[in-house]
């Protein structure tokens, strides 16, 4: 009997390998590309519909503009709107989440001791001409914040629950 139990066991482990593994291999198959719907269009329809493809200037130069948004922030990484912007979310976001500098609060010599460290151990290339104005951004953005209480987070008011 208990070698009957036994080869149960052992069929269930096996079985239970056998699975796992099938779901390993299945996890690291590539995911075949979807095919396009693509609709027949004729060159004369194609001529009419065609729309020309914005100019878009290298990013830093005067000739780049930011997506216009309502609400003063980039629709895509929610850095506020300025001129330096598209600078900056080239720079900085190829490497990180925007959400990293929405964070953070440095002031100016902060920043550069940030971008020195990424430098030195994250292989952050030289910024060049670009490091003063993605400076000027981010401490006119996102510089020290002027609140009183410098913790985790803010303390909640006192309730008053009873009365005199």
């Amino acid at each position: 009997m208990s070698n009957r139990f036994r080869k149960m066991k052992y069929s269930w482990l096996v079985g239970s390998l056998c699975v796992w593994l099938l779901c390993a291999w299945v996890a690291q198959q590539p995911v075949p590309a979807r095919k396009a719907n693509a609709k027949r269009v004729t060159p004369a329809v194609k001529a009419t519909t065609a729309k020309p493809a914005p100019a878009v200037a290298a990013p830093g130069h005067a000739e780049a503009t930011a997506p216009v948004s309502a609400t003063g922030v980039d629709p895509e990484s929610g850095l506020a709107l300025d001129k330096n912007m598209l600078l900056v979310k080239g720079q900085c976001t190829a490497c990180h989440s925007s959400k990293l500098i929405l964070q953070s609060h440095f002031d100016r010599d902060k920043w550069i001791e940030r971008i020195r460290w990424m430098q030195r151990t994250q292989k952050l290339w030289d910024l060049g001409e670009f490091e003063p104005a993605i400076l000027d951004y981010l401490t006119n953005h996102y510089g020290p914040q002027d609140i009183p209480f410098d913790g985790r987070r803010m303390p909640l008011a006192p309730q008053r629950w009873h009365s005199r």
